[in-house]
């Protein structure tokens, strides 16, 4: 299991762990609260494809979704960020999330990828809901993510 160094988001030292799975990218992460789990899903999921150095936070992006359950929720909001990197070019350097009527609202703070500045660790395809998860337990929140890369 990789651990990557946190940066100021999580309690125990890390903002994520990567787990093994065949031909995916599996995480793992847990939060104080349920937006902290999603913001730190949405930053996970930027320093999974891009080098955070260098990531300048010169725009906000912002998503807001529902959806039916947590897992259905993560797997939206995930997607729609990877879209924003995949189809827009937009690459974030954090994320905030608040809960907003029902959803959740993202802002996603970067600036458009550029190939000279930025260094690309991986592409992601997409989000997968295979063992997804989205849970609280002894009032922490968890989440376990398939990534198809």
């Amino acid at each position: 299991m990789n651990c990557v160094p946190d940066n100021g988001h999580s309690d125990d030292g890390e903002l994520f762990r990567e787990f093994d799975h065949t031909g995916d990218l599996g995480i793992e992460l847990e939060a104080p609260s349920r937006p902290e789990l999603f913001a730190h899903a949405l930053t996970a999921l930027s320093r999974l494809m891009v080098e955070p150095d260098g990531i300048r936070p010169l725009e906000a992006r912002r998503l807001e979704l529902a959806a039916a359950s947590d897992p259905d929720l993560m797997h939206d909001l995930l997607s729609a960020a990877l879209t924003l990197f995949l189809a827009d070019g937009f690459i974030w350097q954090d994320a905030s999330v608040a809960e907003q009527d029902g959803g959740l609202a993202a802002t996603l703070r970067g600036e458009p990828f550029d190939r000279r500045r930025h260094s690309l660790i991986q592409e992601l395809k997409a989000v997968t809901y295979h063992r997804l998860s989205v849970e609280q337990s002894n009032g922490r929140w968890r989440a376990r993510i398939v990534i198809d890369v």
